[in-house]
């Protein structure tokens, strides 16, 4: 019983109250899942409340577009530069007190805009609240990482990610509702409450993936790999996944889904009101049935990939997301618009999950936090060039050039997940999601 097999090994025949049996596995990890999804729901649900107050209170500090896409940029850099600093601080510190301090953190900043006084002040608040809370989802995925095992990994990724998505979806619906009865203070009051709400629920319920214990095993065994390892194998990025030009494609496709998203967004905001002449009713419609589509998808289908492998699931979702650039494009009838937004949303809730997943099959467990934390920084990156490059040439081209632009970008970087993308070979049913159980039972005992 030495070498890597023997802390496996102890925990089939400790003490018998700390054998962890198969059907407490499942049920542990399901619990834990739901717990995590709730949590995420929650936050988010506060997160999406705020949304439609930004640009009224901005107007009334006499500012416009320009500052409210100042602050949103400034969100996304912040993100950008602290995500792989919070994931690796997931790694080392734990899972746990980086999510308690992202939703801690956002019920603080939220309390805070209610005495802003300024767009420089918001604006401030913005990016605090950027570099504070980059840690929740790299965390959140870790822990289902380090839970899951590897065959229901996009399930139960997707079941926390249609959490979010719900927040997402009826947050600014939430939102209008409050600021339309009870004015401006009222939507960041209830987006703290149900941020500490979220923090307590976390705090009673959300467990530790990565005790101690595991921790020390894991910097051991580490420690041994990098003295018999060539220097190849060392140094500063050694933690990231290999093969480079798989984690590089990965990489890729979460930048443009978050660049198509904030590049096409203001166009067609501005397409449905000026020249289809459309409501704010009929626009919030087809953000709804997208949204919809995107959790119902995650909930009841995530699970696709985990039983015919991750790269077809993430190119056909990617290939159904295609939809909502070519409908912006061509289509001005709106019922048809309705249908082939819901289906960009089906197609974006098959590829998440799939993609999520993706990366934590070619991640080691020590580097799951940091590895999600720099997913997070090149999805954040996407969301400030989005903007960027619309800004440069939307007085230069048409909406349906946005929208064709668009649609050639999502093309392109399916044709180079065709051929980047390639899945490892899988690890035995569970192995993984019983480390984590049986290294916590043994400290308890030690």
């Amino acid at each position: 019983m030495t070498g890597d097999q023997g802390p496996a090994n102890l925990g089939d025949v400790i003490h018998a109250g700390s054998v962890i049996q198969p059907g407490h596995d499942a049920t542990r990890t399901r619990n834990i899942t739901l717990l995590l999804a709730t949590s995420v729901a929650i936050i988010m649900t506060g997160f999406g409340i705020i949304m439609p107050v930004f640009a009224r209170r901005l107007g009334e500090f006499g500012s416009g577009v320009e500052a409210l896409g100042l602050m949103t940029t400034a969100f996304a850099l912040a993100t950008f530069v602290a995500a792989p600093f919070m994931g690796a601080l997931a790694d080392r510190i734990g899972r746990r007190p980086l999510i308690l301090l992202s939703l801690i953190s956002f019920a603080v900043v939220n309390v805070g805009f209610l005495f802003a006084r300024s767009t420089g002040e918001f604006t401030m608040l913005r990016v605090v609240e950027g570099l504070l809370t980059a840690g929740l989802m790299p965390a959140a995925m870790g822990i289902v990482a380090d839970i899951a095992p590897e065959d229901q990994r996009a399930q139960k990724t997707g079941i926390v990610t249609a959490g979010m998505g719900l927040g997402i979806v009826f947050g600014p619906v939430l939102g209008g509702v409050l600021y339309d009865a009870w004015g401006f203070g009222a939507p960041f009051i209830a987006s703290a409450a149900l941020a500490t709400l979220a923090f307590l629920f976390a705090l009673v319920m959300v467990p530790e993936t990565r005790p101690a214990a595991v921790r020390r095993r894991e910097a051991m065994r580490l420690r041994r790999t990098s003295t018999s390892s060539g220097p190849s194998e060392n140094g500063r990025w050694a933690f990231l996944p290999r093969p480079r030009y798989v984690f590089g494609t990965l990489l890729l496709l979460d930048f443009v889904i978050v660049f198509e998203y904030t590049f096409v967004e203001p166009q067609m905001i501005f397409y449905f009101y000026e020249q289809l002449q459309w409501t704010t009713i009929q626009f919030g419609l087809v953000i709804a049935a997208t949204g919809v589509a995107i959790v119902v998808s995650q909930a009841l289908l995530s699970q696709i990939s985990d039983r015919i492998g991750r790269k077809p699931v993430v190119i056909m979702g990617a290939l159904l997301f295609t939809a909502l650039p070519g409908a912006l494009a061509f289509v001005t009838w709106y019922p048809m618009m309705l249908m082939l937004a819901a289906v960009a949303g089906l197609g974006l809730g098959l590829m998440l999950p799939a993609l999520n997943a993706f990366y934590l099959d070619i991640t080691q467990a020590q580097h799951r936090g940091r590895v999600q934390g720099v997913k997070a920084s090149s999805a954040s990156l996407g969301g400030v060039f989005g903007p960027l490059v619309l800004a440069g040439i939307t007085s230069l081209i048409a909406p349906q050039g946005v929208f064709l632009a668009a649609g050639a970008i999502l093309v392109a970087t399916i044709a180079i997940c065709l051929i980047g993308l390639r899945e490892p070979d899988r690890t035995p049913h569970g192995e993984e999601a019983k480390g984590w159980q049986r290294s916590a039972d043994r400290s308890s005992l030690a």
